[in-house]
């Protein structure tokens, strides 16, 4: 009876030494595809012996019975699971593939080694969990502004030197995933994909979107999107991040109503818009007025009534916010009635007349005799003088008899209205009216 004790106390004492195996706690497999688990084991100094090239590696799932759980041994072919060890077992790497993953293949998976002699081992105390998904999990999007790790919800200040970091861990496929960016808006992307191993050892590819920031991305999001080959067909993941970047008012613009031209007596409205982030929260106007910038008031609206024509003019219009400003401006022109200012006449042996008149829009001028309109000819000479933009100067030449009844009329128009003089020609010396020129 001692020495059954024994012999069992012995045994025990076998069983209860746990050889050290190294397996990933996790493994994400895509359906379709193939699953990778990296693998190494230790065995006794004593038992290197029957670890020879002959030896096999076998793998449970979900459990370590040698009569219902093994779904793969190196050593035969027609088991449940395909794959191959692609590690070397003599070397003690148990690295093994399996084809075409199921969500049949989702489970706790347990590795024994089978090599000669005594070494029949099952690790038993640690396994690795293969967890099959239909469509990769989405990629890991990170922003870095100038070089540090930013919160993806925070702004940034515009000139800002950026980078986008699309990030995945890479599952097994016949060929490597691809990471791509694209926007909302069409912008010009300059990216650069790498492949790295991260702390679980685990293979990761990256991409980088190197930018510098500007008002033009500000609200743009970024997407990031990882594509697998699967059974010749594409299985895609996304993710994305919507910049929002600060800059001073851009695109500062002045809208006139009814419109620049504003007829004398009318009123007019200036409307100031501007593009900023945070929004611009002060507009401020001022005039040109003989060179200088007079203040007239704050606020996006200008309206007032013109009532007097000098109101034509060069208006600013400045938009602020905290992180800067920016100026734009209007030339208003006020439009009035044609007047006549000057109108006389020199007798000689010609009759000259001088007709001027201003007006906006500039005025015409048409001259009558005796009510009938003249033109140039043989006895008539008109010539015109424009002195600005709104004064006009007619002179006419008479090179012919006059009556005691004839007269002479100008006339000044333009769009908005009319104005006339008239003069009686005949008169006595002491009547004739003389200018010069």
């Amino acid at each position: 009876m001692d020495k059954l004790i024994l012999f069992i106390f012995l045994l025990h004492g076998v069983w209860c030494e746990y050889w050290p195996i190294s397996l990933p706690e996790k493994i994400e497999a895509l359906s379709g595809s193939c699953v990778t688990i990296n693998c190494t084991f230790t065995i006794n100094n004593t038992n290197d012996k029957d670890l020879t090239d002959s030896a096999a590696g076998v793998w449970y799932k979900d459990g370590t019975d040698l009569s219902k759980n093994v779904v793969f041994n190196s050593s035969r072919t027609n088991l449940y699971f395909k794959g191959e060890i692609i590690g070397k077992l003599k070397r003690k790497d148990c690295t093994t593939i399996f084809y075409n993953v199921t969500s049949n293949y989702s489970g706790q998976f347990f590795f024994r080694i089978e090599g000669n002699g005594e070494l029949k081992y099952t690790y038993p105390q640690k396994s690795a969990l293969i967890d099959v998904i239909a469509s990769p999990s989405n990629p890991t999007v990170q922003m870095f502004k100038d070089q540090m790790e930013f919160e993806v919800h925070e702004e940034v200040l515009e000139w800002s030197s950026m980078c986008l970091r699309c990030s995945a861990k890479t599952l097994c496929s016949s060929s490597p995933p691809t990471l791509t960016w694209s926007s909302t808006n069409t912008l010009h992307l300059n990216e650069n994909s790498t492949l790295q191993l991260d702390q679980q050892n685990q293979t990761e590819i990256i991409s980088d979107l190197n930018f510098t920031a500007t008002h033009l991305q500000h609200g743009v999001t970024f997407i990031c999107t990882i594509t697998y080959q699967i059974q010749q067909r594409n299985t895609t993941a996304q993710n994305n991040i919507t910049l929002r970047v600060l800059y001073a008012p851009k695109n500062t613009s002045v809208s006139v109503f009814p419109s620049n031209s504003v007829l004398e007596g009318n009123s007019v409205t200036l409307i100031c818009s501007s593009d900023g982030n945070p929004a611009v929260f002060n507009y401020t106007w001022y005039r040109e007025n003989e060179g200088q910038l007079e203040e007239l008031q704050t606020g996006s609206n200008l309206t007032f009534n013109v009532t007097d024509r000098m109101h034509t003019g060069r208006y600013y219009c400045q938009a602020k916010n905290k992180h800067g400003n920016q100026n734009t401006s209007v030339l208003l022109d006020i439009q009035y009635a044609p007047k006549i200012s000057l109108f006389s006449c020199n007798r000689t042996n010609v009759t000259v007349c001088l007709c001027e008149a201003h007006g906006n829009p500039s005025p015409k001028v048409k001259w009558f005799l005796s009510g009938r309109p003249v033109s140039n000819s043989t006895n008539t000479f008109i010539s015109e003088e424009r002195l600005n933009s709104t004064d006009l100067r007619s002179f006419i030449s008479l090179h012919q008899s006059l009556t005691n009844t004839d007269t002479l009329q100008c006339v000044t128009i333009n769009t908005h209205s009319n104005d006339s003089e008239k003069i009686q020609l005949f008169c006595s010396p002491q009547e004739t009216s003389t200018f010069s020129v």
